[in-house]
Formats: structure tokens, sequence, C-alpha cells
């Protein structure tokens, strides 16, 4: 993308264009209608498809029902469910409706549920089989009465409503009308922040930041199919929809009418038998499944080579196993993106070719970046490591019932602070480093843990990686390195100490040690939740 760097602050190019009428929803239910008799969704599981037709009339049978149960402008409703079509459908409805979305992740624990529904307050639940209960339990800890609707054939809790209920009564489209909204002032959707830190918070976006990142994601689509003879017509959608990155991207992918297949969960065979059965062109990863694409043997049995835009985000991927997923799959290059939830995902994209191994592009459309010392808060220029700030028109709204919170974010520009260290080169390419927060601090060394866990990455014997600080009162902290071993592997502690202490300084090696583990905690996103593995340490260090 073109790129301009002026007094220390990288811009991308001209916004692109989004409609008057200013309403995701209308923007929606418009492009739906050009998708017609093609399929939009394939359930991989069970090989069960819908068109963009079908999701039209559903979701309109849906909101008309809605209306009739109540539902209002600015209404709250929560959806908790595992990718399926209902999903989808639930979510343009409540849209249409004017209501705000409120996704909600389907891990978390009922203290994690109880603390957003106080936040959000929502007049109805979508809830799955699978979510049911959890939410139906939480439910009646909230002192204003919620109604839940089912999605599915059965009535797993008591008194809720039948989502095919609400759907059977077929309403006319072409008479249907959306509510109408201000596109700047309403509230479309509350993503939850990933919540790697502490609680999670919600993330109130307005209609324009989605309709604006509609826009760019068409923009990166055009702009990297003029560069191949192969163009995208089938993506795989596997990130689960009810975070951010998930919906937003399966949202404006479906915008453009494509066909997504989508998974449930991940299963290793499952997932690349999807992508060679389907011939799969465009996909989203995160860093965790790059590791799977460049290390796993099954891999190999597999023809991954329809595959020709493969984007990953979420965690910063080391430019080696970029290289190595290239090198085993014949994928012919892994672009990383880089976004947070507070400013509608997508900040910093790289369009290149491989020519940037390691960098997560440039700013998007509209985008203005800037690095900054986090000693004395001066703007830093090419090659030296700050904290990344942003402006954007994609900035949230703010964290619904926290001001506080939010107005901290910000600085006298307009900037979003992100809490991620990082550096751009001479030309605008950014490369991200690791969170501020989680940065271990060695005798007053800045240690990155994703430095080093891409290093151990590079290890035969390492099928995975995080690190954290071990206390220490003479240097602060020491780099210690969770690890998952690989198969038949016998690697040793002193292996990878030993090789770590091969290839940095000396403030950066593991003497805080090694400790083997299963599997590395991580989220939907596939950001290692590091506060678990701190936690795993403390029971380690009391067993000592």
């Amino acid at each position: 993308m073109p790129v301009t760097v002026h007094n220390n602050v990288v811009s991308g190019p001209e916004e692109r264009g989004i409609p008057a009428h200013l309403s995701y929803g209308q923007f929606l239910f418009d492009q739906l209608k050009n998708g017609g008799d093609n399929i939009a969704l394939v359930n991989a599981e069970t090989g069960e498809s819908v068109s963009y037709r079908y999701i039209l009339q559903n979701s309109v049978n849906l909101a008309v029902s809605l209306r009739k149960l109540g539902l209002k402008k600015g209404d709250v409703v929560g959806l908790s469910s595992e990718n399926r079509f209902e999903f989808v459908v639930a979510a343009l409805a409540v849209i249409y409706c004017g209501g705000v979305l409120s996704t909600l992740n389907i891990t978390y624990t009922p203290g994690e549920i109880i603390h957003l529904l106080k936040i959000t307050n929502p007049k109805f639940i979508f809830i799955s089989p699978i979510t049911s209960q959890n939410i139906y339990d939480c439910c009646q800890e909230l002192s204003s009465p919620c109604k839940l609707i089912m999605l599915g054939e059965f009535e797993v809790v008591p008194d809720c409503i039948m989502y095919d209920n609400l759907i059977k009564d077929h309403f006319n489209v072409d008479d249907f009308i959306l509510t109408d909204v201000d596109g700047v002032q309403d509230t479309v959707a509350v993503m939850c922040s990933s919540g790697t830190t502490g609680m999670p918070k919600g993330v109130e976006l307005n209609h324009i930041n989605f309709l604006t990142l509609s826009a760019h994601m068409k923009y990166y689509f055009d702009y990297v199919q003029k560069q191949k003879k192969n163009g995208i017509v089938t993506g795989l959608s596997l990130i689960p929809w009810f975070h951010a990155y998930g919906f937003i991207t399966t949202f404006a992918v479906m915008a453009m009418n494509l066909k997504i297949v989508f998974l449930i969960r991940f299963d290793e065979q499952q997932y690349l038998e999807t992508i060679q059965n389907y011939k799969i062109n465009m996909t989203t990863i995160v860093p965790p499944l790059a590791v799977f694409l460049a290390k796993h043997p099954l891999v190999l049995k597999y023809d991954l080579t329809s595959l020709v835009e493969v984007w990953c985000g979420a965690a910063p991927l080391s430019k080696d196993i970029q290289k190595a997923v290239s090198e085993r799959t014949g994928i012919d290059f892994i672009k990383q993106g880089y976004g947070l939830t507070e400013v509608t995902m997508a900040c910093l994209v790289d369009l290149t070719s491989g020519e940037k191994v390691g960098s997560c592009g440039t700013p998007a459309p509209g985008m203005s970046v800037k690095v900054i010392d986090i000693e004395n808060g001066q703007k830093l220029g090419p090659g030296q490591e700050g904290e990344i700030w942003i402006k954007s028109p994609l900035r949230m709204k703010g964290y619904m019932g926290d001001r506080a919170a939010s107005d901290e974010l910000l600085d006298s520009e307009g900037y979003l602070r992100t809490g991620d260290i990082g550096y751009y080169d001479t030309d605008g390419y950014f490369y991200i480093v690791d969170r501020l927060k989680e940065l271990i601090k060695y005798k007053g060394f800045q240690v990155a843990p994703a430095e080093l866990e891409a290093l151990l990455l590079q290890h035969g014997g390492v099928a995975d990686a995080g690190v954290v600080g071990l206390p220490d009162e003479a240097a602060g902290e020491l780099p210690l390195a969770f690890v998952v071993a690989q198969p038949n592997s016998n690697v040793t502690e002193k292996d990878l100490v030993d090789f770590v202490a091969s290839k940095v300084s000396p403030a950066k090696r593991l003497r805080g040690g090694v400790i083997f583990l299963k599997d590395i905690p991580k989220n939907a996103s596939g950001k290692i939740l590091r506060r678990e593995l701190r936690k795993m340490l403390q029971k380690y260090k009391s067993k000592l």
C-alpha cells in the first residue's frame, strides 16, 4: 500500500468511500440481496450449505419477530454460540433492528460472563446447546430480567424462546424496512477485548467503524488479486465468530459475496482435509496455526496449494515460521496483519509478496501511526523500538460503562495507545516486538518474550513455547520458558538453555530455566495467556 513518513508519523493511503446512508445493517442487507442464490456458508463438518438468499430471508423473518417481542433501537442483545448458520442470521437480525449486538466468548468462566452481562444489560441472549447452561446460570445472578433464545431443536434450559419458531413465518424481504440509525452516534456491536491481562472490557463500535473496515477489506482483496493470476473464490473461517477478529473478517468477506467454508472447532485432520477438498483460496489464521503448518508431520500429507492468500493476526508471528510454512506447504507467503478490537481490528496490513518477511505491514487507509519512547514520550524514528499509537476513523466509541478507561487510552491529538511495542523501517513497514506489560525486566534490560518464543520454535524438538519472567531479588526477573516438546523428542532443559544462549545477548538467556508442559494456555484468538503461565509458575515454585 502507498505510505508516507513525515515528522516521524507513518500514514497510509487515502480513506476509502463508504455508503452515504451510514448504516451497517443496510449495507449488509443490500450485499446479501446481491448474493442471491450463490452459496454463502458451508459447514465443513456436515457438508450442509446455505445461500445468501436463505440468510437474507431468515434474518428478515427473525428481525420481524424480534420487533414483535419488543426489541427496540439501542437495546443490547447477547449472542453466545459456536460458529453455526444461526449465528450469522441472529447477528444480522439484531443489526437490522438497530439493536446492539454483544458477542460472548463461549470459553469465558461464569465470573467473566456475569461481569459482561452486568456491563451490557442485554434484553435477549441467543444461546446454543453447548453454551445454554452456563448462560442460564449466570442470568440468575442478574437483577434485570433477560429472555433467552435457543438455537437448535431442543429446549436445553427452561423458559427459553425457540429460534426456529421465530423464523418460521416468512416476511416479504422487499417490504422490510430497517430501523434508521445514526452511523456516528449509534453503537452496532460490543466486542470483548481479549482479556489477556484481566477482566475483558466491552468495546463499543459504531456503524461507521464496521462500514469502513468492510471498505478496507474490499481494498485489500482487490489490491492482492491484481498481483496474482488466481482469484479468491472460497474462504475458510475457523476463528470463532464471537471474537472480533473472526466476526469482522467473516462479515466483510460475506459482503463480497464469496463462499465461506467454516469449522466449529480445530481438528488437525479435518482442518487439512477441508483446505484440500474444498480447494480453499483464502483463510485467516493465528500464530499457533502457523506453527502447526510449519512443524506438524501430518501437514505434508495434504495438498494445500489452492491457498493463495493466508493472513495471520492476533499475535506476532516470527519470520522463521513464515518461511517454514511456505517451504513445507507450497503456500506462497503468509501475510501478517496487526490490529486491536479498540480500533476495529485491522490497522496494519502487509500486502507484499514476501519482500518484508516478519513485518505486519503498513498503515491501513486513513490511518496514521507513531512510535513513542516509553521513557520520555518522544516520537521515534525508523528502527527505534517504542509503544505504538494509532489515529484512525476505526477508533472505538469507548469501553461500555467505563469512560475513564477509554479516556486514558487517548492523547491530545486523538491517537490511541495500543500497549504494544514495535518499530518501523525506512519504508514505513512495522514490526511488532511484544506487549508493553509483558516485557521482562532483567537488570534494567527489556526482554521481549515473543522473541524468545520465536527462537525456541526454531529448535527441532520444540512444538510450542511460552516465555515469562521469573521474579528474582537480584535481577528483577529471569526469562523462563514453558515448552511443549515435539512427539518422541528427547530434548532436555539444558539443550534448550544452551540453544538460546548461543543465539542471544546475555540478558536474554533462559536464566530462569525451562518447564515442560503438555500444552501452552491460549485464548480463542491464539494469544498466549501469560497470566496462566505465571499461575503455573507460582505452583511450580511452591513445590520446590
